[in-house]
């Protein structure tokens, strides 16, 4: 069994008390934390990005060779393939009031129990009207 220190339960007591805060709390908390506003203001986008930096202050973030690796990683991506999210990605999209999820499986994309062939199928699903899929749910395309 592993030994947990108190510095241990106190950050496992941080992150597991997100999920009670209230999204008003849940902003100061991010304002405190990142320089800039969330993406999604939503409790599935910011909570684990929340839970992440907590420990990442407490432990440390990445390496600086595997932050290298990364940098180097995206600095040489093949522009011309086409941008495909890897299987059990979760896109989240906040329409009118209601966040959406999206995920991505082998069969194309899975959005309230059904599997769509792309991401602008699932657009039109929840718009009624014809969409880009990278663009309706703010994917560039470029990692």
């Amino acid at each position: 069994m592993i030994q947990k220190n108190e510095n241990d339960l106190s950050i496992i007591k941080q992150v597991m008390s997100l999920k009670n805060l209230s999204l008003n709390e849940l902003d100061k908390l991010w304002a405190k934390m990142f320089d800039a506003p969330p993406a999604f203001r939503t409790r599935n986008y910011m909570v684990p990005k929340l839970a992440y930096k907590i420990q990442e202050l407490a432990y440390g973030g990445v390496d600086s060779e595997t932050e290298k690796k990364l940098k180097y990683e995206a600095n040489h991506l093949d522009k011309d393939k086409r941008y495909s999210p890897m299987v059990g990605t979760k896109i989240l999209k906040e329409y009118k009031g209601k966040t959406h999820e999206v995920t991505v499986v082998e069969e194309g994309f899975s959005y309230v129990g059904a599997i769509f062939k792309s991401l602008s199928a699932v657009a039109q699903k929840i718009t009624g009207t014809k969409w880009n899929g990278l663009r309706f749910f703010n994917i560039n395309g470029e990692c």
